[in-house]
């Protein structure tokens, strides 16, 4: 759930989070360190995130949707740096330009298995019914080291917010997620526990993760929040479905029955 880029942060609170970056929502002039050199560990450790420039999958396996939704199962917050993800993982798609990120899990969320995150994030942007169903679009998930496009970042709730308000994007208020420039920023509180409307429709955890990722990335791609079409109707992906259905129900996808589904545009 991100919205629309608004002022640039002040100087002070970008240097107190050490965190630097270019285009996209930041400020002018900004410049960002290169990416970190990989190690050849199953993760790789950085001082700060700062972005360089520029067959069908099966469906994802369920999880038990959590027995208490809003009980934190991450630390409220963390140091701002990350541990990237130091293997590469497959083409994703059939056609189209390669969007390559790179993966990056907040240092101390030590309750997380970087390969099994990165796993997941591949099966999701690998499903036809997800960005890549329409031909126009591949990824690849690269190392520390090799270029990228742009970063997936699981953060804690507070330097979620932080990230997302130095950013240009407020409002997160440590509960949603957000797309900052070329950063996804996921955070880890719905990663782990999903929401109040996915699990009283019965949903698992899983699917709100495939939901999350495909918003942001969308955002990440260049599209805007849209509404709900009707009510009892899936809600698009692009609606902020983290903060409601509005009449929908719950769908992760982009792609429905081979054809990119939307809604009206507009926010709630």
């Amino acid at each position: 759930m991100s919205r629309s880029c608004r002022a640039a942060p002040a100087a002070g609170l970008l240097g107190a989070l050490a965190l630097v970056a270019t285009g996209g929502c930041w400020p002018a002039g900004m410049t960002g360190a290169g990416p970190p050199s990989s190690t050849g560990t199953p993760v790789a450790s950085s001082p700060s995130y700062s972005p360089a420039p520029s067959s069908p999958s099966p469906s994802l396996a369920p999880s038990p949707p959590p027995s208490r939704i809003l009980t934190r199962a991450a630390p409220r917050s963390g140091p701002g740096t990350f541990r990237y993800v130091s293997t590469a993982g497959a083409v994703l798609g059939r056609a189209g330009p390669i969007r390559r990120f790179r993966l990056g899990l907040e240092s101390n969320l030590t309750m997380l298995d970087p390969a099994q995150v990165a796993a997941q994030v591949d099966r999701v942007l690998g499903d036809p019914r997800s960005w890549i169903g329409g031909g126009a679009v591949r990824f690849q998930r690269v190392p520390p080291g090799a270029p990228y496009d742009f970063t997936v970042n699981l953060a804690t709730a507070s330097t979620t917010t932080a990230m997302c308000d130095a950013g240009g994007v407020p409002g997160t208020n440590e509960y949603t997620s957000c797309r900052i420039g070329g950063h996804v920023v996921l955070n880890a509180d719905r990663w782990l526990t999903s929401v109040p409307y996915y699990t009283r429709a019965g949903q698992p955890l899983d699917t709100y993760r495939a939901y999350m990722i495909n918003h942001e990335v969308g955002h990440q791609l260049g599209y805007g929040h849209e509404r709900c079409p009707g009510s009892g109707r899936p809600a698009p992906v692009m609606e902020q479905q983290t903060l409601g259905l509005h009449g929908c129900t719950p769908n992760p996808w982009p792609y429905l029955n081979g054809s990119r589904y939307t809604g009206p545009p507009g926010s709630y």
